[in-house]
């Protein structure tokens, strides 16, 4: 059987959708062939039976000429496949709207973001399927939804074997883009408290960078307020970093924050706990899902500095938080849980 995916981008070492090579990856084991038409194409080494196909964005290609680059492959692709699975982008339902009003074929499509838009409304009623990660993933009230898990890949996100840190040394954590969802300021200024009341050695390391425009302003707003409270000493802006090197900076620290507030389950957290790290949030998505130790009641420097006190000798790795994401979340349940619905014979039978 094949199947045929329609994505953003295919780069295994992007450092916010290097993720979405280990799906492919995954999806192979149980298709004869997989085709892939991706909006943007970098490095990736996927199986032998997966055909990757780029619409030209890292080449400069303009939004008409993607258009109509995907209308080409689309419409070549789309006959012989099986089924077809659209990852986070409503848009490209729209555009694939001719061949899918009247197609019998699995359609479906993967959303975890709190918007709701025209585009989404109008792809919902396009497809036969909406995969997400959990209720508040996704907004639009909808029979089609299906709860699947977030598709952590707990191999490769696991506990290093021989990680060892200074017992004098608390290094704390956040990953994902620099935004103003993001809440990192707050997280800054609970820094601000533990430098003055607290005689434990930390440090805090922010991993990720801008996108938009307003993004890179609230980043230099960051590094003003870290200056503005004397941080620099405690405080690192590592920038993005390659997917592969993830799960090996989880693994050098202790505490994962989250003061996120998009409401959706962040899939940083979830990576954090698979590798065992101490995590706190304050996103409204992980309040029944984790222990009430690791969730922050209210969103407050205050709150947050004593939370970090609180934690700070947890014994780490903790293999209930790693079991938590390993039940639920895992990559293979999530894909398998995908298929038994795009495929007829389900996971068994899908080759």
């Amino acid at each position: 059987m094949q199947l045929l995916i329609v994505t953003q981008k295919i780069d295994k070492n992007d450092d916010n959708l290097g993720f979405f090579h280990s799906w492919v990856e995954e999806f192979a084991k149980h298709y004869s062939r997989i085709v892939v038409i991706a909006s943007s194409v970098g490095e990736h080494n996927l199986p032998k039976n997966v055909a990757v196909f780029s619409l030209g964005k890292e080449r400069g290609l303009g939004r008409l000429r993607r258009y109509y680059r995907f209308w080409e492959l689309f419409s070549c692709h789309y006959a012989r496949s099986d089924a077809t699975f659209f990852h986070m982008i409503p848009e490209y339902v729209l555009a694939a709207a001719p061949f899918l009003i009247f197609s019998r074929k699995p359609k479906a499509l993967w959303y975890v973001h709190k918007s709701v838009t025209t585009k989404l409304k109008i792809a919902e009623r396009l497809l036969d399927y909406i995969f997400t990660a959990s209720e508040l993933s996704f907004r639009l009230p909808s029979k089609k939804v299906i709860y699947t898990g977030h598709a952590i890949d707990t191999e490769t996100f696991k506990p290093a074997t021989s990680h060892q840190l200074p017992a004098t040394s608390l290094r704390l954590l956040t990953v994902g883009r620099i935004s103003p969802v993001k809440d990192i300021e707050t997280i800054i200024h609970a820094c601000s408290i533990l430098k003055t009341n607290w005689d434990r050695q930390w440090t805090f390391s922010i991993v990720g960078g801008p996108f938009m425009r307003r993004d890179y302003e609230y980043m230099e707003s960051l590094k003003k307020l870290a200056r503005e409270n004397g941080l620099e000493k405690y405080i690192v802006f590592h920038g993005p970093r390659p997917y592969s090197e993830i799960p090996y900076l989880y693994n050098d620290h202790d505490i994962f924050i989250s003061m996120s507030t998009t409401g959706s389950i962040d899939k940083t957290i979830l990576e954090a706990m698979s590798v065992g790290l101490t995590v706190i949030t304050a996103n409204e998505s992980f309040q029944s899902f984790l222990p009430q130790k690791y969730f922050l009641e209210r969103r407050s420097p205050e709150f947050l500095a004593e939370r970090i006190k609180l934690l700070a000798d947890e014994n780490r790795p903790n293999p209930m938080l790693r079991e938590l994401v390993v039940n639920t979340h895992s990559l293979s349940q999530t894909i398998s849980r995908i298929i038994n619905h795009l495929s007829p014979v389900g996971i068994h039978g899908s080759r």
